[in-house]
């Protein structure tokens, strides 16, 4: 799974969790002041990238909460996974 397709999926998990509109997520969007994530949605979202992308849970730490840093934090998951 490519970069690109990280994003898709994390993006329509959000959009879809958060009720949002397509095309409000992007790389940039920090996933609590931009999308409005609380922090049982947070724990809610972490559970949902754990099955979808079957990795470990994420730690909602500050350095992870704009989709840019999701993805790439998802992706090399990915990647340590299936070298």
């Amino acid at each position: 799974m490519n970069q690109d397709e990280v994003f898709k999926r994390v993006s329509e998990i959000l959009s879809s969790y958060l009720r949002l509109k397509p095309g409000e997520v992007n790389a940039a969007s920090h996933v609590v002041q931009d999308l409005g994530a609380d922090s049982l949605a947070l724990v809610e979202i972490g559970f949902k990238f754990m099955e979808a992308f079957g990795i470990g849970m994420i730690d909602p730490s500050e350095s992870l909460m704009t989709v840019g840093h999701l993805v790439d934090h998802i992706h090399r998951q990915i990647q340590d996974a299936n070298p």
